[in-house]
């Protein structure tokens, strides 16, 4: 008896067949270029994943055929229709499991490059019609099967939509919030089940697509439409960079410029300005800029703030590459303000960066050195010792009490009386030079005592090699 049945089975199916196949209809496809501009659309759907109701709902007849044989026929259509676009494809059936009672879904094709006559000789190899609805389970294959693809996917289930339940529709919902603007879900309703077409309308909205009757996209001139509206979409660019407003991040792109594939002009330097209005296109990484892409220079010295170790430099002081004012002779008073640029090592200076080297005065008609001036020889030895380029000028002086002739020995002997004490104290003779001026270069009046008193002196000069 068991065997007789599944005989009665395979014969019907045969009959079906054959059936559909005496009364199909030749199918002329319409050129996409001829009814639409193409260079107008873009490729949407990197992906078409196929699901076609095999069970047994659908051996039953719809127009005088069965219901597979027409959802079989109008895959054919499309796949006609379709140019070999860039796409990978599948196509997944549920129904009856061959030659037992259980059901399954089985994988037919599956390609990652969509090929015309692949997709037609898998919808002609599809049996007959058999077996239990298994939409819910064929989906979540087809969930686990893409879940590591890249790029748009368009799934398109062609059914009757009949026999279905919620868990079908909650996985559709698990997958659009997943996968989100990259998924699209599409339905043929094959049948008149006024039902089965509104379960496949909520099923698709919910995927982010839409459901068509069979019927109205069997003739060309509508399955073209269908075609395009399922995988292509209108090339729509305001700032003609290249990239459609839909995938475009930065949709107001000024004209020529060049930007990456999401629309967005290069920011080479990753400093949050684009490279068309970056002064400064090789910042560091976390480098804080300015708007034209330039590191911030708040004190303005040229140095930018992240090598700057001197941030609140005087305007117009020269600096070095550090950010910091030069201060060549390192006496503590920088170059813009330093009268004397060229101090000694180790020499005490003043404000102005001049080396603070005191005047010896002396007693009228002496010569001798008083006892706490040894203190201060003693500095100007050490200097010296530090700086063996360094010579030193030793210029004596007097008042003008007495004669000229007297006064010009007795600066002589004064300066001398200097020069002595440094070559005591381990200085070499050939960096001294001594001079007496007598009483011809006053630096106060002579008319007083305490004018005469000032005068009464030794001065010392730099001098360098």
């Amino acid at each position: 008896m068991k065997k007789q049945t599944i005989i009665l089975v395979v014969l019907s199916g045969l009959l079906l067949q054959l059936w559909g196949c005496a009364t199909s209809r030749p199918f002329t496809p319409k050129d996409l270029n001829e009814k639409f501009n193409m260079k107008d659309y873009v490729q949407k759907a990197n992906h078409l994943y196929v699901i076609l109701d095999a069970s047994g709902s659908m051996a039953y007849f719809y127009n005088y055929r069965d219901k597979l044989t027409q959802a079989k026929e109008i895959l054919s259509h499309m796949n006609k229709t379709l140019p070999e676009i860039p796409m990978s494809a599948t196509i997944r059936t549920f129904g009856k499991k061959l030659w037992t009672l259980e059901s399954e879904t089985t994988k037919v094709y599956l390609s990652n490059q969509y090929r015309t006559e692949e997709f037609d000789s898998a919808i002609k190899k599809i049996g007959w019609p058999s077996g239990q609805t298994l939409l819910h389970q064929a989906l979540a294959s087809a969930q686990e099967e893409l879940k590591s693809r890249s790029g748009n996917i368009a799934i398109l289930i062609v059914s009757d939509g009949k026999d279905m339940d919620d868990s079908t529709l909650s996985i559709v919902k698990l997958m659009k919030k997943s996968m989100g603007d990259h998924l699209g879900v599409y339905g043929i309703h094959v049948g008149d089940s006024s039902d089965g077409h509104a379960f496949l309308d909520t099923l698709t909205k919910s995927g982010g697509g839409f459901v068509e009757k069979l019927a109205d996209i069997s003739e060309p001139d509508p399955m073209a439409d269908f075609v395009n509206r399922v995988f292509y979409e209108r090339f729509i660019d305001t700032d003609l960079d290249g990239i459609a407003d839909k995938h475009d991040n930065c949709p107001e792109t000024p004209e020529k410029i060049t930007v990456d594939k999401k629309g967005c002009p290069f920011d080479t330097d990753k400093d949050g300005i684009y490279d068309y209005l970056d002064d400064c296109q090789k910042t560091p990484k976390d480098v804080t800029v300015d708007n034209k892409g330039c590191p911030l220079d708040e004190d303005g010295d040229g140095v930018p703030d992240y090598l700057d170790l001197c941030q609140n430099t005087p305007k117009g002081a020269p600096i070095n590459d550090k950010g910091c004012v030069i201060d060549a002779d390192s006496d503590g008073v920088f170059d813009h303000l330093d009268q004397c640029e060229r101090t000694p090592k180790e020499a005490r200076v003043d404000e102005s960066g001049c080396w603070i080297i005191q005047i010896i005065h002396f007693k009228s008609n002496q010569k001798n050195i008083q006892k706490t001036l040894y203190p201060y020889l003693e500095e100007i030895t050490k200097v010296l010792i530090k700086n063996p380029s360094m010579h030193l000028g030793i210029y004596g002086h007097t008042d003008s009490s007495g004669r000229a002739s007297y006064n010009l020995k007795l600066s002589k002997r004064r300066a001398q009386a200097v020069a002595n004490e440094l070559l005591k104290m381990g200085i070499s003779k050939d960096r001294l030079m001594v001079e007496g001026y007598g009483h011809t270069r006053p630096i106060a009046t002579n008319k007083t005592k305490e004018g005469r008193s000032k005068n009464r002196r030794v001065e010392f000069k730099i001098i360098w090699e």
